[in-house]
């Protein structure tokens, strides 16, 4: 996610954005050039890179799925509105506009409920996919704020045999 105002320590700046586009842009259209191609992606909607993914793939005319922990409003409360600019906006485009899967009908009140997101979006790309699931990660390779983050994904998916690649944030951004 682009980092709230105020965060003590960046992880993704806001002003990094059009970096990690690119660095997205670049990482698919070369997924796209391997056997087989790209038949769609899966991906979150929060502020930053969930919604760069989505934006890319549009550009690129791969179709993909908004997958949501929550409900849409509590989900661009949590996830997208703390990073202000035109975020907010860009999700309700997505959500208009593309296939939206969603988990919970309310805030589950647990820590576990962003790993379990994950976990089902890795768990239905590997039932469609099988041994043709990669999973970009946009990520500083730190620990995350909390449980499900990004590390516990790249380990499971590399553990379910999905290839991973890993778009490094301290080396795209110099964070």
């Amino acid at each position: 996610m682009i980092d709230a105002p105020g965060r003590d320590q960046p992880r993704f700046p806001a002003d990094q954005a059009e970096v990690a586009r690119l660095a997205i842009r670049e990482t698919v259209e070369a997924e796209r050039q391997r056997p087989g191609g790209v038949a769609f992606g899966i991906a979150g909607g929060a502020s930053g890179g969930d919604i760069l993914f989505h934006e890319v793939c549009a550009e690129l005319r791969i179709p993909t799925r908004l997958y949501l922990v929550l409900p849409s409003s509590q989900y661009k409360t949590q996830s997208v509105e703390p990073a202000g600019g035109d975020w907010a906006e860009r999700f309700d485009r997505l959500a208009a506009n593309l296939p939206v899967r969603v988990r919970a009908e309310s805030d589950e009140r647990d820590d576990g409920i962003w790993q379990r997101a994950n976990l089902w979006m890795l768990h239905d790309a590997l039932a469609a996919g099988g041994e043709n699931v990669t999973l970009i990660a946009l990520w500083d390779t730190q620990e995350g704020d909390g449980p499900g983050g990004t590390g516990d994904l790249v380990q499971r998916a590399r553990e379910a045999g999905a290839r991973t690649i890993i778009l490094d944030t301290k080396k795209l951004f110099g964070v």
